[in-house]
């Protein structure tokens, strides 16, 4: 079934459009939230939520691109579990690791949402060749370990774990020559 059918069909509450958005895409929604998650379990809930909350979403929401838009909810709906899961451990690990080179007084996550940043950001990434967009994209946004993200780059990971330090140092600059922080 396309997205542009499944989107139609929930914006008409067929549940046909549900059942084909969850059949087209909960492997892949497994794949970005497992990465994040780790617990088959979690990961699981967490597209069970994403999928409930895509429903209830469509209408008003008439998103021009599905899949892109699932996946966002999904990555939310993770990355809202293991701040949770972490909330006792106090121990963020991959939330934080770009902390270095966004604006230190905001949370990446909320900082992200901005617009303007998140602008800055794309625009960035956009300068980046296919591959090292690849690992980033990986990395940063679908949370895979490095040596996933490197598989998937199609690069070691001594390779991509130098390619990615070399990235957030430059992201770095890109944002303090952008006016987002001074350092």
């Amino acid at each position: 079934m396309e997205d542009t059918t499944m989107t139609e069909l929930m914006f008409k509450r067929d549940e046909k459009g549900l059942a084909g958005l969850k059949k087209k895409y909960s492997r892949l929604l497994m794949k970005i939230t497992l990465g994040i998650l780790k617990s088959p379990e979690d990961a699981e809930e967490c597209v069970n939520d994403a999928l409930y909350a895509v429903w209830n979403s469509i209408p008003p929401d008439k998103p021009e691109k599905l899949l892109p838009y699932v996946c966002k909810i999904a990555r939310r709906r993770a990355i809202d579990r293991l701040r949770y899961n972490n909330a006792a451990a106090r121990d963020p690990g991959l939330l934080t690791e770009l902390d270095d080179c966004i604006p230190s007084n905001c949370d990446i996550q909320d900082t992200a949402e901005k617009t303007e940043l998140a602008s800055a950001i794309n625009a960035w990434v956009k300068t980046l060749s296919a591959k090292h967009q690849k690992l980033f994209v990986l990395r940063y946004f679908s949370m895979y370990e490095i040596k996933d993200a490197a598989h998937g780059a199609g690069m070691t990971v001594t390779a991509a774990t130098t390619a990615l330090s070399r990235m957030k140092v430059s992201l770095k600059e890109y944002l303090i020559k952008g006016g987002f922080f001074n350092g």
